[in-house]
């Protein structure tokens, strides 16, 4: 799996637990999910998405 790929992948996954986090109510650390999950794509030029729980 090449390194996009891969970055795409955990994206995904990240956005995953993030939304199962803002389900249980937390705030603190899916904020720095979020950030990493920011971070990742910009460093991979992945389309921006949002994870639709804002």
């Amino acid at each position: 799996m090449n390194k996009e790929a891969l970055a795409k992948s955990l994206v995904e996954d990240m956005k995953s637990v993030l939304d199962r986090m803002q389900a249980l109510g937390a705030l603190f650390a899916p904020a720095h999910l979020d950030a990493a999950i920011e971070a990742l794509s910009r460093e991979y030029n992945l389309p921006p998405e949002t994870s639709g729980s804002d």
